[in-house]
């Protein structure tokens, strides 16, 4: 009789494991798909402001979270049509992404930060021109 019932008993036990097993699984993987790499990319183009011509040769960098040594993830430049194609590093993503930052920078105009680019045109003065403004 005794043995009968620790029969039962460890079949009730050898249940509920396979279902705790089945159900850490089930969690792992969510937890696995939730978080899994991803590539956060950035494109758009830079034109002058005065002119609305696209500018060749503009040094595009591109940070994450915040432009920093620390969080640097890649050089470009522009194309003969002013367009750019940034991308950081695979980045472990739970929950949202971290932001992506764009520097555009060129020689004798003002550089600007772009937040997030998705085929955002940007518009950069030439430096004189801002120093005229502001008379």
């Amino acid at each position: 009789m005794a043995l009968q019932v620790f029969h039962i008993f460890e079949k009730k036990l050898d249940g509920m494991a396979s279902r705790v097993s089945l159900w850490l699984l089930a969690f792992m993987l969510v937890l696995f798909v939730s978080s899994c790499q991803k590539t956060i990319s950035g494109n758009g183009i830079v034109l002058d402001k005065g002119s609305g011509l696209p500018l060749k040769g503009v040094s595009i960098d591109a940070y994450l979270e915040n432009p920093s040594p620390d969080t640097f993830q890649m050089h470009t430049v522009t194309d003969t049509n002013g367009s750019y194609f940034v991308y950081s590093n695979p980045q472990v993503c739970t929950g949202s992404c971290p932001d992506l930052y764009v520097q555009i920078v060129m020689t004798g105009y003002t550089s600007e930060y772009v937040k997030n680019p998705h085929g955002d045109t940007t518009y950069l003065s030439r430096s004189g021109q801002m120093q005229k403004d502001k008379k």
